[in-house]
């Protein structure tokens, strides 16, 4: 095991394509780390600069405090597992997971002690004489895992693992790729697009966009604390609901003002205002004036029927647009500010009804600058 340290990294392609722009960050020895980000985000060429696969522009990429950049991939001391699982078909489970040690020379007697842990930690020793043709998707992923858990490296690279497999095994595969970690303890990096792959799977997490880090940190400080509108809207499903809204000081207290129910090309049904309780305006560098335009950010489950409120909630009565029950929830879809929002009520609430009444958690709210689309303020 080792830490990792990426330290303003760059990849250019020619003269004009930059792919990475300076990207700075520290993994811990044993921590896992998801790369996570849309298509082209340049986190498929991170993991694969950290293999060894491609080279470094400029910066430095350390393994345990050593400096990489100039070995090859197999003295790097990592193993990689890949999307495509990259397993041979001509060879059986047992030999795609022998095929690293046999290029080490590594004795016969060690390598069937190895196999046999490996197949015992992966549950897959009834499948060692079969060739990947005979395999499930979920059977061949455990394998290619295994090849790489036989190699007892220093790190962990997975690029996309489960993205070929049916929804329900790649929950099952998650479990098992979070308990592999457990028990292990080995420093992982994890490349992914679906952000609750990103959630449930990693200890810290980089949202990369346009080969730039836009946050980087814990599940639940990307989640709660978004540095910007689109690590709000990108992390979470639902995502974050981003509302236009108006300050305003109502009786003393700022508030948030936005209209309620708008159709297109209609006036406003009702002007909402909502108390900004939990925030401390003061903590801000400028302190916004009745009339400036914000951004509210708030997630589904803080606009929630009063019943599952967990602390104090303002009340709001809002149209129903669309109901779709989830059976653990029911998600309602209405118009607050002149644009669609989400919100996550009780299984049974809102269903065959026109309009509903919310209660709203203010204090679990973000304050976004429209023009710069950075977070202002964070409730307290």
């Amino acid at each position: 095991m080792a830490s990792l340290g990426i330290h303003n990294i760059r990849k250019t392609y020619g003269k004009n394509v930059e792919v990475l722009k300076g990207i700075n960050l520290d993994i811990a020895d044993g921590e896992f780390l998801i790369l996570v980000g849309g298509s082209g985000c340049g986190k498929s060429t991170l993991l694969n600069m950290i293999a060894g696969l491609e080279t470094v522009t400029e910066g430095d990429i350390t393994i345990g405090g050593k400096r990489v950049n100039d070995l090859p991939p197999k003295d790097r001391d990592i193993a990689m597992v890949f999307q495509s699982y990259a397993l041979y078909p001509s060879m059986s489970v047992r030999q795609n997971i022998a095929f690293g040690l046999s290029l080490r020379k590594v004795s016969q007697a060690e390598q069937d002690a190895t196999i046999a842990r490996v197949a015992k930690l992966l549950q897959i020793e009834p499948l060692l004489h079969r060739k990947p043709a005979q395999l499930s998707g979920g059977q061949r992923q455990r394998v290619a895992m295994g090849r790489a858990l036989a190699r007892e490296p220093q790190i962990f690279l997975f690029d996309e693992p489960l993205s070929n497999l049916d929804a329900k095994l790649r929950v099952e595969m998650r479990s098992e790729i979070k308990l592999l970690h457990k028990r292990l303890g080995i420093t992982t990096v994890y490349v992914t697009h679906d952000q609750v792959e990103a959630m449930t799977l990693g200890d810290k997490i980089a949202v990369m966009k346009d080969g730039v880090v836009q946050q980087f940190g814990t599940p639940n400080e990307i989640y709660s604390r978004p540095v910007n509108t689109f690590v709000a809207s990108f992390m979470g499903s639902p995502p974050m609901n981003l509302i236009p809204v108006t300050l305003a000081v109502n009786d003393g207290v700022m508030c948030a003002e936005f209209s309620v129910g708008v159709a297109a090309d209609c006036a406003p049904d009702r002007v909402a205002r909502l108390p900004l309780v939990g925030f401390n305006l003061s903590d801000l560098e400028t302190i916004p004036e009745t009339g400036t335009s914000v951004l509210l950010g708030l997630r589904p489950e803080h606009m929630t029927d009063a019943g599952r409120m967990q602390g104090p909630g303002s009340p709001i009565t809002v149209p129903v647009d669309l109901a779709e029950s989830t059976g653990a929830d029911t998600l309602v879809f209405t118009t607050l500010g002149g644009v669609r929002c989400v919100c996550r009520l009780h299984p049974d609430a809102a269903l065959g009804q026109d309009e509903v009444e919310l209660a709203i958690d203010v204090t679990a709210a973000v304050l976004f600058d429209p023009d710069s689309h950075e977070a202002i303020a964070f409730a307290h």
